[in-house]
């Protein structure tokens, strides 16, 4: 039986997981680039599959799920688009370095509940989501690092 602490903290673990859906929803709406979509689409829908998870093991212990809702509630992407028209390549770039900060809180956030003691039930589903967050992070670190939105960008210039 979990305490009411751990049920505590797999509820702000489901916050941060719709919090990162919200953005990689929101980044989809801004990048354009077919290239990146695929991946976005992916971790998307990996979050989606969090969400589900660990609702459903709060569930099966007597909890209420957590209502979540894939609006961005803070941050650069929410709201009608700015007044002055960005560049694609702008837009792009603003939109994963947002999705990079909630992938960074998220995986964090999961390494440092896998420090505590848990049933291998929930260890096993926190280690198999944190190994995701953790391709999240690489794949979204090393794309703004080769920024391949500017090399096509320069070669529609004539």
């Amino acid at each position: 039986m979990l305490s009411q602490n751990q049920l505590d903290l797999l509820r702000e673990l489901i916050f941060l997981d719709a919090d990162a859906a919200a953005a990689h929803a929101a980044a989809l709406r801004r990048v354009e680039l077919p290239s990146l979509r695929p991946h976005l689409e992916a971790f998307l829908n990996d979050h989606l599959h969090h969400l589900a998870a660990l609702n459903a093991f709060l569930e099966r212990h007597g909890q209420a799920p957590v209502a979540t809702t894939l609006e961005v509630r803070h941050g650069p992407l929410e709201g009608p688009p700015p007044p002055v028209k960005t560049k694609g390549s702008t837009r792009i770039e603003a939109a994963l370095t947002a999705v990079a900060g909630c992938e960074h809180l998220v995986d964090h956030s999961y390494a440092l509940l896998l420090r505590d003691e848990w049933p291998e039930e929930v260890a096993s589903l926190l280690r198999c989501h944190h190994a995701e967050e953790r391709q999240h992070s690489l794949w979204l670190h090393d794309t703004l690092g080769r920024r391949p939105w500017e090399s096509t960008r320069l070669a529609l210039i004539p």
